[in-house]
């Protein structure tokens, strides 16, 4: 008994590193990006000597030169893309551990990267910084610029720090951060949020393995696309938080499939304290499992207790001062068009709005057709609905559709949400080069939703 059970050992070892060599190239693409970064940053431009002197270095508004180091983070995306879509087909002969480890080495080859395309991170850390400091990060309030990290949130954001719109258990990790690595500088303190939202990709795959349902090939299927997807890479890299709270979502659905249907729907919905989606999941979690409801009932009323600050936020600063500017999304598509034929750009706005709420009902009622036949892969359509309703998906929301993917990995709807994920890297334009005139915006909407014609098919089969 002791040979065949050591020689299944062995098999399975040998089929982990054959797995981890497959997916190296994922890897292998971020570092020739890094490469080909830090030799193009050898000559930036000298108007660009501020920007190059801050702790984390992010590309914003860089013009032709900023396209330059965009086109190579796109194209080690489109790259790393072929070798992970074989990753996944052969991922039912790894483990969780072949890929933890084949996500990890492809972290560290994306952290080779010398810049950052999104300036979220500093604001990550100001939040932290502000509570420290005994401000409300919930509310705009006046900023201790002799504060190093607070001067260069606020350099980096336009003097201008965004109000929070995360969750108090968000705020509170960044707090623990910042206080931790404030001996050891500004640096250090932002490259640790970057060191929490990589190590919760990681954390995110032997979760998954253990929440999706399904034997052992689909759920170690479902588990790569998750981990090794290079959009969410490049995002956890970028310091991130969805990967937190998928974290925290994912646990609870694994608590759920070991029948703790209460404690697992209530933590399911906390993850909302991090991000507001995992509440969301918690919904759909009890409108499917009655056992689930009384957890689900009391995570979301808790949810929403301690969420006060935030739902006030919303409500009074973001919600009246808000500006509708959607790109690289469907309305973004639709919104110059609009305002050629209608002349006026709040009729144009709103007919964008609409004509993106119309393809949502049409996505969504194909996805309860799927779910009342009881296919997983309706629950991939419910997202691709929701995706088409954001102004501005940015690349980092495309972790929750690759989530949902993994319910149905193989299926139609599956590759058109991996897919996205992949094109949502789009966003990063008018931030890192300049916001693009009517016509780009409209061939960026396109590109960016140019997956969804996967669905195209008849929408009812």
């Amino acid at each position: 008994m002791v040979a065949p059970a050591r020689n299944r050992r062995g098999r399975a070892f040998r089929h982990s590193v054959n797995f981890i060599w497959r997916a190296l190239p994922i890897a292998a693409t971020f570092a020739i990006a890094a490469i080909l970064a830090r030799l193009l940053l050898a000559n930036a431009p000298a108007h660009l000597a501020t920007d190059l002197a801050q702790p984390v270095i992010v590309v914003t508004n860089w013009g032709r030169f900023g396209a330059a180091l965009l086109g190579v983070l796109l194209a080690a995306l489109a790259i790393g893309a072929i070798a992970y879509r074989r990753a996944i087909g052969c991922a039912g002969a790894s483990s969780p551990l072949g890929i933890t480890i084949a996500t990890g080495v492809a972290l560290v080859a994306a952290w080779c990267m010398p810049v950052l395309f999104s300036s979220d991170l500093y604001a990550y850390a100001a939040y932290g910084e502000l509570t420290r400091l005994g401000h409300n990060p919930y509310t705009h309030s006046e900023l201790n610029h002799a504060n190093a990290l607070i001067s260069a949130a606020a350099w980096q954001w336009g003097k201008a720090i965004p109000v929070c719109v995360y969750g108090p258990a968000f705020v509170a990790l960044a707090l623990a951060v910042v206080t931790v690595l404030a001996p050891l500088g500004t640096l250090a303190q932002l490259e640790g949020m970057r060191v929490v939202a990589s190590a919760a990709l990681m954390l995110c795959i032997p979760l998954a393995y253990a929440a999706f349902p399904g034997d052992r090939t689909r759920r170690l299927a479902a588990t790569a696309a998750i981990g090794l997807n290079p959009a969410a890479i490049w995002c956890a890299v970028e310091g991130h938080n969805d990967a937190i709270a998928l974290a925290v979502a994912l646990m609870g659905f694994a608590l759920v499939r070991r029948r703790l249907f209460g404690i697992g729907a209530a933590i399911v919905a906390l993850s909302g304290l991090v991000k507001a989606p995992g509440a969301a999941a918690a919904i759909a979690l009890a409108a499917v499992e009655r056992r689930a409801r009384a957890g689900a009932v009391a995570g979301i009323a808790l949810f929403a207790t301690l969420s006060l600050p935030l739902l006030v936020s919303l409500v009074s600063q973001m919600a009246p001062h808000g500006q509708y500017a959607p790109q690289a999304s469907l309305q973004a598509a639709v919104a110059p068009i609009a305002l050629l034929v209608l002349g006026n750009q709040r009729w144009a706005s709103l007919a964008a709005l609409l004509i993106a709420a119309g393809v949502c009902a049409l996505l969504a009622r194909a996805g309860v057709a799927r779910l009342r036949r009881r296919a997983d892969e309706g629950w991939i359509w419910l997202g691709l609905a929701a995706w088409v309703l954001i102004p501005n998906p940015y690349p980092w929301y495309g972790l929750w559709l690759v989530a949902l993917a993994g319910l149905a990995v193989r299926s139609r709807a599956g590759g058109v949400a991996i897919a996205l994920s992949l094109t949502a890297a789009l966003r990063y334009v008018p931030d890192a080069i300049a916001v693009p005139g009517p016509p780009g915006a409209v061939a960026l909407g396109v590109l960016a939703m140019l997956p969804l014609v996967g669905l195209l098919a008849p929408i009812n089969k």
